[in-house]
């Protein structure tokens, strides 16, 4: 996975605040008063310092309670996106951990930092939920429309698979002995270095959405290899030959001196070429990284799965990463 996936995240620019004068709406709605008997007091400030709303939210260990309560002591500091403000704006309009609020839901969608139609399609979101007797519940995810809350809504959806993948991966190994399971953490390691290079090296960071282009990226890259791994156990194994290894191979040189030559800017000193930010030197690391994952791939096949010759392996992957590098060029 990657180290530290929020900083990809993380660096894309700001936004503005909602409004620099709020809109009518938001002026009676920023009114309502704070029920003081729904805040957290000395002793669950206490208890819940340092706490974290949103993992109380979404988490296995939901307590909706505590959920609400920790978002109050977050909205004191701010700087949150799933937190505080936010998660409050969630709570009531959703009736969780509190009794259903859409005037104080509302009130918090005022509260926090969104482009002007977010703000506009969470309030009318709320009005609809207030019109309807069973309405379905509110996510601050569901009327986004900038480029940086498409990053955080990746990343916050792409975390809760992740845990979903641990449990799988957990389950597909249980048969596995400890050879199979050391060869897969050298595996793992050289997956984990490949996937890296691959998201800061070859994604276009360009847009305002490339915070969420990243983490589909990572997460494409996931569950690829889960999917693979799932289908071996199954017994649908590669059954490549040499001459299909040399062939796969050959096009992969193709496609990655394609995607070099695609990728260099007309002028040696810009960071900007016919693919974006992605360039030469970057490409050529990622297939440095690759060929470490591909040839750790034919150690662990033989392990694991020991009918399948090497070049059933080195076919397989080689196709793999040269869609890779052809779809770099296509996507031109």
């Amino acid at each position: 996975m990657i180290r530290s996936p929020l900083l990809l995240v993380l660096f894309f620019a700001l936004p503005a605040q909602a409004q620099d004068a709020p809109i009518p709406a938001c002026v009676t709605a920023l009114s309502v008063p704070l029920p003081g008997a729904d805040q957290p007091d000395a002793k669950a400030r206490a208890r819940l310092e340092g706490c974290d709303s949103e993992s109380l939210y979404y988490g296995a260990g939901r307590d909706d309670v505590d959920a609400r309560l920790c978002a109050y002591l977050e909205r004191d500091t701010g700087g949150l996106v799933f937190g505080g403000s936010a998660m409050l704006m969630m709570l009531y309009a959703n009736g969780r951990g509190v009794a259903r609020d859409y005037a104080l839901a509302r009130r918090f969608a005022c509260e926090v930092e969104a482009a002007p139609a977010e703000l506009d399609g969470r309030l009318e979101h709320i009005a609809q939920m207030e019109a309807e007797a069973s309405p379905a519940e509110l996510d601050l995810c569901d009327d986004i429309t900038s480029g940086y809350m498409m990053g955080f809504c990746a990343e916050r959806e792409a975390s809760a698979r992740a845990r979903e993948r641990e449990q799988l991966w957990a389950r597909l190994q249980t048969s596995w002995g400890e050879a199979d399971r050391a060869a897969w953490q050298v595996l793992r390691r050289t997956a984990d270095d490949f996937f890296q290079a691959r998201v800061e090296g070859e994604v276009d960071v360009s847009g305002t959405a490339r915070g969420a282009f990243i983490v589909g990226e990572q997460r494409q890259l996931e569950e690829d290899l889960l999917a693979s791994v799932q289908a071996f156990e199954r017994g649908e194994l590669p059954r490549g030959d040499a001459a299909a290894s040399k062939a796969a191979d050959a096009q992969l040189n193709a496609s990655y001196r394609a995607a070099r030559a695609a990728a260099k800017p007309e002028n040696p000193e810009d960071t900007y070429g016919s693919l974006g930010t992605v360039m030469p030197d970057a490409i050529r690391d990622v297939e440095r990284a690759w060929l470490k994952y591909r040839d750790a791939w034919v150690v662990f096949g033989k392990q694991r799965y020991p009918s399948v010759p090497p070049d059933a392996w080195l076919d397989f992957f080689t196709r793999k990463r040269e869609a890779q590098l052809r779809e770099l060029v296509e996507g031109l």
